[in-house]
C-alpha cells in the first residue's frame, strides 16, 4: 500500500474517455490533481495543451518522469489543497483521480480557485451526493455546495479492475461545468454548513434559530431545499447578518 493509500488507474478506455470530455485546446492550461506515476498525463499531455501536475508523494517523481518525458508537462511536489489561483497560470481546466478520502476538500477547493471545468473519478457514494435527488438522503451540505457551483453529470462507472490496486468501492466518472454564479465562498459555506447541521427539520423553524426573518417554507425540510430557495434564504441572512454588525 501507498504511503498516501493511492489506487492508481491503470485503464485506457477512461483515460480515453477522460480526455475527450475535457477535451483541452492547445493553448489551454489544465491541472493534474494526484498524478502519480503520470498514467493519465500522459494522455492529456499528448493533445498538445500545457499540463500542471500537483503530487504529494514525492516518492513517484523519478517514475513519473519515465513515464511522462513531455516538454508542455511540469510536474509540481506540493499538497493541491494548498494551491493559490496565482500559481495556476491562468489555468481553467482540471481532471484527476481524487483521494476518496479529501474528496470534499478537494471540489471545495476546486471551486475556491475558480475552475470553469473539472472531470474527476471519485467514489460512487461521493458522486451521488454531488447530484440532487440522486443520494438517498436527498440534499446535503455537500449536495448544495456542488449544485449551487457546477452543474454536475456523472459519466460512466469505473469498475474497480480499472485500479492497481483495486480500491474497495466502485467509482464514477463525473463532469463538473462552472455556473455563472457570484457568491462568496467563505460566507456561503458557513451559511450552509450551520443550515444542513439539522437536515431533516423543518426549514421554517431552523431559520427561526439562525435568526433569519422568513414566513415561507410550510412542511418542507432542511434536506428538500432546492438552490433557488437555498440563494434567496443565504440573501436574507448577508442581509440580517449585515444589519446586526
Amino acid at each position: 500500500m501507498r504511503p498516501y493509500g493511492q489506487h492508481f488507474l491503470r485503464c485506457d478506455e477512461i483515460a480515453f474517455e477522460l480526455v475527450k470530455r475535457l477535451n483541452p485546446r492547445r493553448e489551454d492550461v489544465v491541472v493534474e490533481i494526484g498524478c502519480g506515476t503520470g498514467f493519465l498525463t500522459r494522455f492529456v499531455a499528448q493533445t498538445g495543451c500545457r499540463v500542471l501536475c500537483y503530487e504529494i508523494d514525492e516518492s513517484l517523481s523519478l517514475e513519473f518522469a519515465k513515464n511522462v518525458p513531455h516538454e508542455n508537462v511540469e510536474l509540481r511536489i506540493k499538497d493541491f489543497l494548498k494551491v493559490t489561483r496565482e500559481e495556476l497560470q491562468g489555468a481553467e481546466l482540471c481532471y484527476g483521480s481524487i483521494p476518496y478520502q479529501i474528496s470534499s476538500r478537494i471540489v471545495r477547493k476546486a471551486i475556491e480557485l475558480g475552475f470553469q471545468r473539472c472531470i474527476f473519478i471519485v467514489q460512487e457514494e461521493f458522486a451521488e451526493k454531488m447530484i440532487w435527488g440522486r443520494e438517498k438522503h436527498r440534499g446535503t451540505f455537500m449536495t448544495a455546495l456542488c449544485q449551487t457551483f457546477f452543474d454536475v453529470s456523472i459519466l460512466r462507472r469505473v469498475p474497480r479492475r480499472c485500479f492497481e490496486p483495486p480500491p474497495k468501492v466502485d467509482s464514477v466518472l463525473v463532469e463538473m461545468v462552472r455556473k455563472n454564479v457570484a457568491v462568496d465562498l467563505d460566507s456561503y459555506e458557513r451559511f450552509l454548513r450551520e443550515l444542513f447541521s439539522r437536515p431533516n427539520r423543518n426549514v421554517k423553524s431552523v431559520l427561526r434559530e439562525m435568526n433569519i426573518d422568513c414566513d415561507d417554507f410550510e412542511n418542507v425540510r432542511v434536506r428538500d431545499l432546492r438552490i433557488e430557495q437555498l440563494m434567496n434564504i443565504y440573501s436574507r441572512w448577508l442581509h440580517d447578518k449585515r444589519r446586526t454588525v
